[in-house]
């Protein structure tokens, strides 16, 4: 309209976020461990997200998951690249956690 032009390059910078099925129940697992299974939903669907982790994911085993930063409200409690996102500095602890306990699980004793 108006003689408006419009030129795009359409590129695939990121693949695909899909997690390695045999390591969803360890990630999930290690979760309900570490922060009790009321407060770890097992069954996310699936989204369409853009996350260079996709990338690590074609080479490297893995899962991706959410780790709770805050509730609307509170400290964290907003989406990420927001200008009032103000990282929840308490739950440094409970992802150490989860991820320690990420190798409890998956490894053998």
């Amino acid at each position: 309209m108006h003689g408006a032009t419009c030129t795009f390059e359409y590129t695939h910078e990121f693949a695909p976020t899909v997690n390695w099925e045999q390591c969803v129940p360890v990630a999930v697992e290690a979760a309900r461990s570490v922060v009790g299974e009321d407060r770890v939903n097992g069954a996310v669907a699936p989204m369409m997200i853009s996350e260079d982790f996709g990338a690590f994911l074609q080479v490297v085993p893995g899962a991706f998951v959410f780790i709770g930063n805050g509730e609307s409200g509170s400290t964290g409690g907003v989406p990420l690249h927001n200008n009032h996102y103000d990282f929840n500095d308490d739950v440094l602890t409970i992802g150490a956690n989860y991820f320690a306990q990420i190798a409890r699980v998956a490894l053998p004793a």
